[in-house]
């Protein structure tokens, strides 16, 4: 991200102030988001993303009604984690 670009973005939390709602404040789209239940990960709205500039976009389906089981369930902490077959 460019340097001047962060003087656009705006930090929201609530409640245990874990999570990160990341939004730009001109037009309001939450871009990135540091989950609670992932606090070492960030989510990208990939759709704020430069078209091309992604490899891969992986779409799953989430039950955010039964939030706290499909977090365990999905494991979707693992996906910010760095595989150490592929690191070095």
């Amino acid at each position: 991200m460019k340097i001047n670009s962060r003087k656009f973005l705006t930090t929201y939390t609530f409640g245990t102030h874990t999570a990160k709602h990341i939004f730009c404040n001109v037009c309001g789209i939450t871009s990135f988001y540091i989950p609670r239940s992932n606090p070492d990960g960030v989510a990208v709205a990939f759709r704020c993303v430069d078209r091309g500039t992604l490899k891969h976009v992986e779409i799953r389906q989430f039950d955010g009604q039964d939030w706290e089981s499909e977090v365990d369930r999905s494991g979707i902490s693992a996906f910010s984690k760095i595989d150490p077959k592929k690191s070095g």
